[in-house]
């Protein structure tokens, strides 16, 4: 079993078994951002208490498949706790489970000899926020809305990237087995964006495998089971649902197209929106699974609790949230105006 496998079929079982834990308590695996320096690695669980409606970090749980030496995972797994302020980490292979009272540095961790202490039942409550938004959002909400009835190429470009995602659904997920591959390279070419060295590529392979285009193009619109990994899969430049020139925002488009309600385009100006804004405490860069999947979560949330209703007149979907966090950043917040 790969590392994944190992996390979802023999730890996570395991300890919740052993810990009855609130499963909204739980994070899904490789889903927690721990600021490295300058970069962001994911923590694979992290177990949470309930605390006047928010999630404080519990216990860490850091999985390596069989074979690694566990005490070689300790630092990393204890470097991840400090910095999240998990009192109590775990290193797993699946078969064997090391726990850990985290220290107060590096290298000061205590190891316990059973399971780490069960809060009592008022910490493990669910119904906590994971993500929250700062007042300000909503005055910036009522701003945007200004600005889609006063700025017309700003409205006109929302419409835009609402429409795209729109098309691709009815031209080629819609009708995936049908589809020819004219129509494909169609779409793509008035719908996506895209550079042309790697539309070139992504034509190319049309051309010459369009059989393989299709099974990545079914993969994507059952895309059933963990996004991260699937993402990972169609990413992975050895397994069968790779395409060159197909990174992941022209993964994220597809999504999109093939789910419009669940999956929005983004880039990196919208993870710096989120970090500007104070919604996420460090910058999650979303070129990675780990990190697309992280910041369209909190996306939805965004456009679910406070755009949709008030976006009904337009008929805006779930894409309009990237317009919104984009033209603030790249626009707004600059010059008081949307459009650029």
């Amino acid at each position: 079993m790969n590392e994944y496998e190992v996390a979802v079929k023999k730890v996570l079982p395991y300890i919740n078994a052993k810990l009855h834990w609130t499963e909204q308590l739980v994070s899904s695996y490789g889903r927690v951002p721990v600021q490295v320096g300058g970069s962001t690695v994911w923590a694979d669980f992290v177990y949470y208490i309930s605390s006047n409606q928010k999630a404080i970090p519990w216990l860490l749980v850091e999985v390596k498949k069989a074979g690694i030496p566990l005490e070689q995972v300790v630092p990393q797994a204890e470097s991840y706790s400090l910095i999240l302020g998990a009192p109590f980490f775990c290193v797993t292979d699946g078969d064997e489970f090391d726990f850990y009272a985290t220290g107060n540095s590096q290298g000061k961790s205590i190891s316990l000899e059973g399971l780490p202490p069960i809060p009592s039942s008022q910490y493990l409550t669910a119904g906590v926020e994971y993500i929250s938004f700062p007042s300000q959002i909503d005055d910036l909400i009522d701003l945007f809305l200004i600005g889609l009835k006063h700025e017309k190429k700003f409205l006109e470009d929302t419409k835009w990237h609402d429409e795209n995602v729109k098309q691709l659904n009815k031209k080629i997920f819609r009708r995936v087995e049908s589809l020819s591959a004219q129509e494909l390279k169609l779409a793509i070419d008035k719908h996506m964006m895209m550079k042309l060295p790697n539309k070139n590529l992504i034509f190319s392979q049309i051309d010459d495998d369009f059989d393989k285009i299709k099974s990545v193009l079914r993969f994507i619109s059952n895309f059933d089971g963990d996004p991260v990994n699937n993402i990972n899969e169609l990413m992975d430049k050895t397994g069968q649902y790779y395409l060159k020139g197909g990174g992941i925002f022209f993964i994220t488009q597809l999504l999109a197209g093939a789910h419009p309600n669940e999956y929005v385009v983004l880039e990196d100006n919208i993870s710096k929106a989120l970090r500007n804004l104070g919604i996420t405490e460090i910058l999650v860069r979303n070129d990675t699974a780990n990190g697309y999947v992280y910041v369209n979560e909190i996306c939805k949330k965004l456009f679910n609790e406070k755009l949709e209703d008030r976006l009904k007149d337009y008929g805006f979907g779930l894409a309009a949230v990237h317009n919104f966090l984009w033209h603030w950043y790249k626009s707004f917040r600059i010059k008081k105006e949307w459009g650029y």
